[in-house]
């Protein structure tokens, strides 16, 4: 099971009930990464890893290392199930 994806969804709905739909909105820009939410569903196109970094920084450049810090604790929901090589520097 690729766990990232399953990831990408928990931080987009942990920051969506922080910030709201702009959370979406803010993760429909990241290159690679295609979302049903109706499913609550990713795809992602490329480089998994980059696409999760992307995703991190995208909220962190609007909303600072806060932002960061919902995306480490959803991380830690699933950090047993990551290789260290899937887990981009911002969320270690």
């Amino acid at each position: 099971m690729d766990i990232i994806p399953i990831l990408i969804v928990q931080i987009i709905k942990d920051q969506e009930t922080i910030i709201g739909p702009i959370a979406l909105e803010q993760a429909r820009k990241i290159p690679g990464l295609k979302i049903d939410w109706q499913l609550r569903k990713v795809f992602l196109e490329g480089n998994k890893t980059q696409i999760l970094e992307k995703l991190v920084n995208q909220y962190r450049n609007l909303f600072g290392q806060a932002s960061v810090e919902v995306c480490k604790e959803a991380t830690d929901r699933f950090r047993s199930q990551l290789s260290s090589d899937q887990l981009p520097q911002v969320l270690r």
